[in-house]
Parts: C-alpha cells; sequence; structure tokens
C-alpha cells in the first residue's frame, strides 16, 4: 500500500508541453481571430492547414450538412485543441503522429457518410507541429479515428472540462473549493453523490491499496480484473493497475458515443494494442474488461483525454505549472474563483547566459549573447591558435572544447547552454516562423547545433518562411553541413516534412542534392524513394500526402534544368 495518489509518468515532459507547446502568441492571436468571427485566420495563428470548402460541402451534402459544419468551425478553438492533443513522449514533446480526430459539436446521430471535420497530425515526431483539418465522411472503412469530445476543443463547451476531470464547479479531485491542493490523507473515503470528485479520489484511496475492481466500481464501472493469456503492450497494462487510465468519464462518453454511432462497445488503446474493452449495457450501467481479441475487432476508440488522468490537475498537484500559466480558457472552467490577470502572458525570450567553465586549471567565463558564444576569457589570438590547432586534429580543452560541442556534432555541454539549447529547439518546433526569427532577433548564436550535430537550417523543415534560408546563410551556417548520420538539411527537409518551398530555397542557396549520407543515400534518392507508395497521378493521391510527389518534382526539376 502507497500513501500517496497515482501520477502520469513523464510529468517534467507534461511540463515542458505546457510551457512550450502552445506558445502565449499562438493563444494571443487565435482569441483575437475568434473573438472576430475569423475562423480561418484562428486555424492560420494555430499552425491549422485548412482545407474545407463550405460552398462544395454545401453542392454535394446539402445546406443543412454545410451549416453543422461552419456551426463547429465557429466553435473550434485551435489553441484550445492543441492544448489538449495527446503527445508521443518518450522524452519528447510533440504532438501524438499518424492520428485523425473528429470533430463535431452536433447532437444526435451520425451517419457514415455525413460530411465531419476531422483533424490531422503529423506523420514525423521531429518535423513540423502544423496540423491539418479537412472535411471527411464521418466513419471510412481504412482509417482509425479517434472522435475527441468538445469540451477539449470547443469555445462553447469547455466550461464543462471541470466535471470532464471528475469535478464540478464547486471543487477538482485532489483540491479544496478555493483550489489549494488537499492531501492524501484528506482524500474522500467515500463516494458522495453530492461531491463528484469524491470518485476521484476514492479510486486513488483504492489504486493507492492495491484494490483495482474497488477503485473502478468507486467511479461506477464494473471491471472484470482477469489479464489477457498474452499481451502486446504489458506497459500499458502496468498503466491500467497503477491507475493513469481513469475510468472517471467513461460512462458519460459511452453515452454519447452510443447516442453518436449506436455503439455499445469501445476500446481503450494502448501504445501498439487496445488494451481495454468497454461495454455499455442495456441499463446504461459499464463494464470494462482488458482485451482478448485483435484489434481489428474494435472500431472506436476513446480518445486519450478521456481515459487517462488530467494533465493540468497533475500538474497543479505538483506544482509544476503556476495556475497563471494554464491557457486561460482552461483556468477559467477549473478555477473559475482564482484571481488572476486574464490577459495573455507575453512570451519573453532572454537567451543570455554566463557560464563558469574549467580551463587551464582555472574558472572561465564564456558568454552566449548578441548572436554568438564568445569566450570572454581569452583574447581573440587565443581563439585563432585553438582553433587552428583543431583544424589540424589536435586536442582541445576548457572554453574551447565548450565553442567546439555548441558548434559542431559532439562533446560536452555545461548545464546552462544544454538547457539553453533545448529551450530554443523547443520554441523552433512549436513556434514555427515566427519563433524562428524571434530567437535570432533576440540574439541567438546562429551558429548553434543540436545534440544530433544539426544545424538550424536542418531545423527549416518545421516552419515556412523560406527566407530563413538566406538569413542563416548569411550569417554563416554551413549549407551543406552533416549531421551525426551525414545528413545534410536538404536530407532532413526531404525526410522529415519539410515543404516543397523550402527545398527549392535551400537548391536555390547552393544545397547540393547528390550529397550521400551514412547510409549512402542522397536526398534527391531519398525524395525518389518516398514517392514509391503513391500513384504518380497527383489528382489519385490525397491532399495531405501530395507534397510527397511535389518534393520529388522540385528536385528532379533542379537537377534536369
Amino acid at each position: 500500500m502507497t500513501t500517496t495518489p497515482p501520477v502520469i509518468p513523464e510529468l517534467r515532459v507534461w511540463q515542458r508541453v505546457r510551457r512550450y507547446a502552445v506558445p502565449p502568441a499562438m493563444i494571443e492571436a487565435c482569441t483575437a481571430a475568434r473573438e472576430a468571427g475569423d475562423w480561418r485566420a484562428a486555424c492560420a495563428a494555430g499552425r491549422i492547414d485548412v482545407t474545407v470548402d463550405l460552398a462544395e460541402v454545401r453542392r454535394e451534402h446539402g445546406r443543412r450538412h454545410a451549416e453543422l459544419i461552419e456551426a463547429d468551425l465557429a466553435a473550434l478553438a485551435p489553441d484550445l485543441l492543441r492544448w489538449h492533443l495527446p503527445r508521443v513522449l518518450g522524452g519528447r514533446t510533440s504532438v501524438a503522429t499518424h492520428r485523425q480526430f473528429l470533430l463535431s459539436v452536433r447532437e444526435g446521430r451520425l451517419d457514415p457518410g455525413d460530411p465531419v471535420l476531422v483533424l490531422s497530425t503529423p506523420k514525423t515526431v521531429d518535423g513540423s507541429q502544423r496540423l491539418r483539418l479537412a472535411v471527411r465522411p464521418a466513419v471510412e472503412e481504412e482509417a482509425r479515428r479517434w472522435d475527441l469530445p468538445p469540451v477539449y476543443w470547443s469555445v462553447r463547451h469547455v466550461d464543462g472540462l471541470a466535471a470532464a476531470h471528475g469535478g464540478s464547479p464547486a471543487r477538482l479531485p485532489g483540491f479544496a473549493p478555493d483550489g489549494t491542493v488537499r492531501f492524501f490523507e484528506a482524500y474522500a473515503t467515500t463516494v458522495d453523490p453530492a461531491d463528484p470528485a469524491s470518485r476521484s479520489e476514492v479510486f486513488d484511496r483504492c489504486i493507492a491499496a492495491g484494490d483495482l475492481v474497488a477503485a473502478w466500481a468507486a467511479t461506477g464501472v464494473e471491471l472484470d480484473p482477469t489479464p489477457p493469456v498474452s499481451s502486446r503492450d504489458d506497459d500499458a497494462i502496468e498503466q491500467v493497475r497503477a491507475g493513469v487510465v481513469t475510468p472517471v468519464g467513461l460512462t458519460a462518453e459511452l453515452t454519447r458515443l452510443h447516442r453518436r454511432y449506436g455503439v455499445d462497445r469501445v476500446a481503450v488503446g494502448g501504445r501498439w494494442w487496445p488494451t481495454l474493452e468497454v461495454r455499455r449495457r442495456s441499463d446504461g450501467t459499464v463494464t470494462a474488461s482488458f482485451v482478448k481479441k485483435p484489434a481489428g475487432s474494435h472500431r472506436h476508440f476513446l480518445a486519450e483525454p478521456v481515459h487517462t488522468r488530467p494533465v493540468d490537475l497533475e500538474l497543479l498537484r505538483h506544482g509544476l505549472i503556476d495556475p497563471a500559466a494554464l491557457h486561460p480558457l482552461v483556468r477559467r472552467a477549473l478555477l473559475p474563483h482564482l484571481t488572476v490577470d486574464t490577459a495573455v502572458r507575453p512570451d519573453r525570450i532572454d537567451l543570455r547566459r554566463s557560464v563558469p567553465v574549467r580551463c587551464r586549471g582555472e574558472w572561465h567565463t564564456v558568454v552566449h549573447a548578441d548572436g554568438r558564444l564568445d569566450l570572454a576569457s581569452h583574447t581573440v589570438e587565443e581563439v585563432g591558435r585553438e582553433a587552428a590547432l583543431r583544424a589540424l586534429g589536435g586536442p582541445i580543452s576548457g572554453c574551447f572544447a565548450v565553442l567546439d560541442a555548441w558548434r559542431s556534432t559532439g562533446g560536452w555541454l555545461p548545464r546552462q547552454l544544454r538547457e539553453l539549447r533545448r529551450e530554443v529547439l523547443q520554441r523552433l518546433q512549436h513556434g514555427g516562423s515566427a519563433a524562428f526569427s524571434a530567437l535570432l532577433d533576440a540574439g541567438l548564436d546562429p551558429l548553434m547545433r543540436d545534440g544530433r550535430g544539426r544545424t538550424l537550417l536542418h531545423h527549416l523543415r518545421c516552419v515556412r518562411d523560406v527566407t530563413l534560408v538566406r538569413r542563416l546563410v548569411d550569417a554563416g551556417v554551413p549549407l551543406n553541413a552533416a549531421d551525426r548520420r551525414g545528413r545534410t538539411a536538404l536530407h532532413v527537409t526531404v525526410g522529415d516534412g519539410g515543404t516543397p518551398e523550402m527545398v527549392r530555397a535551400l537548391l536555390e542557396a547552393g544545397a547540393d542534392p547528390d550529397l550521400v549520407d551514412a547510409e549512402d543515400m542522397s536526398a534527391a534518392e531519398l525524395a525518389e524513394r518516398k514517392t514509391y507508395l503513391y500513384d504518380d497521378d497527383e489528382d489519385e493521391v490525397p491532399e495531405e500526402f501530395r507534397d510527397v510527389l511535389r518534393v520529388r518534382d522540385v528536385i528532379e526539376d533542379w537537377q534536369t534544368r
């Protein structure tokens, strides 16, 4: 028996997700556009590519369906949606890849052919975090799609977030009515129907006591704890036993899905394999059991926010996020009595670091500021001599080794510089072109490389502003520099979802499409290889995959000019 409540894994990673994945500038721009009634501008601010044509929906499906889609778009808060999307984790803050989420606020039944909004997440972990929004049939045979409850993305429904997290406007699980954290010893010992938060607290107590069946029963779900004969995802099963998977919202969600699709059976997915099967009886009660059938037998999967411990409550409970740093809509829904400045906090970028380094038996200072990493304790002549020695293969140490590690493919860096580099990379991945420019304007050394030896040019795969290529090249970033795998910026842009326009900009700046990487593959060959799965007729390829063909064509045209 433990004396602490369960906790979600990788809390520190989630702390970084909340810090960087939805930048304040994005929230501010999305809010302004949404309040002005401009859903296209709101999606653009939220880095969502939209291929929605309401006139086409009206022609093909009728006025009523076009109005329903328009209502969904009017309710959509792109920044709130991004806030709640699942992440790949494993130390990374990227949005979970290869997912499709159905977004609809409409009530009642959905027929399989009804047009609905479908959000697609990125296809690469390290690439652009742009999302794609399109109109698709509600049910498609080959697509696994998660129906994301409106409370996680709709400005009209977000006030129900406290209930979705197992609480009520009166209080949240694990918190007192005034928003302060309750000690575990103060958690409810019995379920009080007048206090919804008590269900989650009793659940946590039972999990801590090792009684999984009683824990689920406290939330109104009858669990069969019999484990499967064999499992393809033992980690996911362990998360059920550890209380990371929570049944608090299952009954309400199954009722919603039953009304929408007529289903009485859904799956809770592990990383590779469904973990639980959840059933709704005819009287509305809910049962759950570990999955004993292959994945193909399940049509509907519950979206992760429905069945996992609420991230924001976990971060608040462990003191890893300030309530004022919550998304404003989330803060208002979860902590309505909290008095804080409702304005979005400006995202101040301070890249100046003064770092002590042991060098030649003394403590020296290395300073990152004003677009460079400066060896402040050494003269220009000393730096030149060490650079010449390094070029001849000689050993370097101290400040010079730090500079080499900062600007090359490896080596040790002091903690302060590692943390600075991580902050920079998080901002680049999640902030797009605006963040890239803001970092350079704030004094980022353009010659910085990441832990894999990649230059800032390699990271342009995450953005769309092609003018950044020339800015970085003019600042001295080597265009054909290779990372630890021998891949140039062109390799990475081709391989990790960069745009055709960015590929063209790199070529025009002088990138060599015929340089080979450690696997003896050139960027041109990589572009060709990626097209094997697709028809050469672009009209026959889904819009979300057409850039693969366009990238190949850009390189072929460049080589044959």
